[in-house]
């Protein structure tokens, strides 16, 4: 379990079923902590556990539901934790934006078959009336589901061969899924169909809730619904026969048949819903899930949910700086208490755990490792079958080994030449283009080259997500040098040092580490941090060199868009939605005054410059030469 603090960091805010599978794996590894005689972590793995399933109806449970079939069930997402929230969301691949509380779907029978609510359990059984009431879909072969909806009328699913009328963008109706939607332009816009691997899970619950006639009729659909010789298909076909498209017609566009209860044109066989026809098999067979772990049943539905234990850390306080290579960690509980804590960086690897006993008033105090970025700290307290958990960071210190370059740089430069303005939707959150400072540290095995933001959040599902960052690189004595951007025909800028070696850092891809010719120079490793608002490139010093005297760097930063190459976000003259823009809308600057081309300008919202240099002079896209950056 190395890293299992920066795990649960974030699983309020995770899908139900992912909640349900971490309380059975911490539970199972606190099963083997305690057999291989290590009591701390078997302590801190259960009261972990113990917190999320305490805590599960809280996070997921709304009680203010949009569904027509009732109000109170479980979401398929919780945004922030706060599942009674009107946060809406965009469900992917052309589909609709949508009231959290309103995405219906069967996640949280995860919950039943890993053992940590029983089947009896009153808000499942409602919910799974409003699964039964809103994705399910009866065929010619049988019943199934979709992966999640809205209502039941259509699908929302948007990933699939194309049906109309329906929740999803896709117009031509047979259209193959994985082609371009030929008005949008957007890949894999489609319409989701049923899952029989859904099938199966509800049918696990119909064995978890004693009904195995239930169980049977959908392993039978399942199996109605194959291709071959009982090929288990990623989709069926739900809606009417739709018949092929003739012979020649063009192949991106063409229907290939689709036949109600059938396959549509997806995986066949489904490897996992091929294993889960099986499964469902044994389990009609047996009368039981055969999967549900014993120590977690016994744990959580036998035993009941385990009591709470009062659990306060008073130092450090957090998000607070800490410089040195360990901190002290103290605060109460319930005399005799054990306190178990562990830390772990933003590079993860084996955490330091460290243990103590609560004296007779409860007070208890223990030391840490700590790491630069920043570093999670869990602390747990376990009394009998009574548990507690609290979770906070603190900000490291310096990097590690010698820093050979710090160089701070202005908030609020995060504009371009002074003009750029940031994309309007929501997703882009302010002075996550905004460079505070830059640093370089080498120890001996690694050089370590860490870039400070004002915020650093994830976007799009990464924590790097929103940035494309480029570091131009000037190593003494190299022998070939450049003065090109990363995408000269792109970017509209150059470097005005010459570099030797290049670095590129997005949250969707390897880092980038090349030479003048765009020949790969070695592996790089990029460890994002969110409460330091840092990412740093980390590159081992045998390969990248020796960091001294007659060396540059070049900091440039842009906007990563991975929907294109080359990956950088487009620019209009005022901010698009997803484009980034060269003024305001009315904007006075003469930049914005005059006919300035958005596809020529630099694509650089901050870089740092040399001393007496000014940005807005460095990025000015009406003088005759553009640069990036220093």
């Amino acid at each position: 379990m190395r890293g299992q603090a920066r795990l649960v960091a974030a699983t309020s805010r995770s899908p139900l079923s992912t909640i349900a599978a971490e309380i059975a794996g911490l539970t199972a590894a606190a099963a083997i902590a305690r057999v291989n005689h290590d009591p701390g972590h078997a302590r801190l793995y259960q009261a972990t556990a113990d917190d999320f399933a305490r805590n599960i109806k809280t996070w997921t449970l709304t009680t203010t539901g949009t569904s027509p079939f009732g109000s109170r069930y479980f979401i398929r997402v919780s945004k922030t934790g706060d599942p009674n929230a009107a946060i809406t969301y965009g469900l992917g691949n052309g589909s609709i934006t949508a009231d959290q509380r309103s995405v219906i779907d069967a996640g949280f029978l995860e919950l039943v078959r890993l053992g940590v609510l029983p089947a009896s359990d009153p808000d499942i059984q409602a919910s799974v009336k409003i699964v039964d009431d809103t994705i399910e879909r009866t065929t010619n072969n049988g019943s199934g589901y979709y992966r999640y909806g809205t209502t039941p009328t259509e699908s929302v699913d948007g990933y699939g061969d194309c049906f109309q009328p329906s929740g999803s963008s896709c117009t031509l109706v047979g259209k193959p899924w994985p082609t371009p939607d030929p008005v949008t332009h957007a890949s894999n816009t489609g319409t989701g169909h049923l899952w029989p691997v859904l099938s199966s899970e509800r049918g696990e619950y119909d064995t978890a809730s004693h009904d195995p006639s239930g169980a049977s009729t959908l392993l039978t659909a399942m199996r109605n619904m194959t291709s071959g010789q009982g090929l288990e298909p990623e989709q069926a076909w739900e809606n009417p026969d739709l018949a092929a498209s003739p012979f020649g017609t063009d192949p991106t566009l063409a229907s290939i048949g689709f036949v109600n209860g059938q396959p549509a044109g997806s995986a066949s066989p489904l490897t996992w819903a091929q294993a889960s026809y099986a499964r469902l098999a044994l389990d009609i067979s047996a009368g039981r899930d055969l999967e549900t772990p014993d120590i977690v049943t016994e744990r959580y539905v036998a035993r009941g949910m385990p009591g709470t234990l009062p659990l306060t850390v008073t130092s450090p306080t957090a998000g607070a700086t800490v410089t040195t290579p360990t901190v002290t960690v103290s605060g109460t509980t319930m005399p005799g208490g054990h306190v178990d804590a562990e830390s772990v960086g933003p590079l993860g690897g084996t955490a330091g755990i460290a243990s103590a006993k609560a004296d007779s008033h409860g007070n208890w105090t223990l030391a840490l490792p700590t790491s630069f970025a920043s570093t999670t700290i869990t602390v747990t307290a376990t009394l009998h079958r009574s548990t507690a958990y609290v979770q906070r960071y603190v900000i490291g210190g310096p990097l590690p080994g010698t820093t050979v370059l710090s160089v701070s740089d202005p908030t609020g430069d995060d504009n371009g030449p002074g003009t750029y303005q940031y994309p309007t939707a929501s997703d882009f959150v302010a002075g996550s283009f905004d460079v505070t400072h830059f640093a370089v540290s080498q120890d001996g095995t690694n050089v370590y080259i860490e870039t400070a933001l004002r915020t650093l959040v994830s976007t799009f599902g990464s924590l790097f997500g929103a940035q494309l960052l480029d570091i131009y690189v000037h190593a003494r004595g190299a022998a070939t040098m450049s003065t090109a951007s990363a995408y000269p025909g792109n970017m509209n800028c150059k470097i005005a040092s010459p570099w030797s070696e290049r670095l590129e850092a997005q949250g969707f891809a390897s880092p980038v580490w090349v030479d003048t010719a765009g020949d790969s120079v070695g592996t790089a490793q990029l460890v994002p941090d969110g409460p330091s608002a840092t990412a740093t490139l980390i590159l081992p010093e045998s390969k990248f060199g020796t960091v001294g005297s007659g060396w540059t760097f070049t900091v440039a930063l842009t906007g990563q868009d991975g929907t294109h190459f080359p990956p950088t976000r487009d620019f209009t003259g005022t901010p698009g939605q997803y484009t980034f823009g060269v003024c305001a809308s009315g904007g006075s600057s003469p930049i914005c005054a005059s006919s300035v081309d958005p596809n020529t300008v630099p694509k650089v919202m901050d870089t740092i410059t040399p001393p007496g240099t000014s940005q807005a002079t460095e990025l000015d896209p009406t003088l005759a030469r553009s640069y990036c950056g220093g």
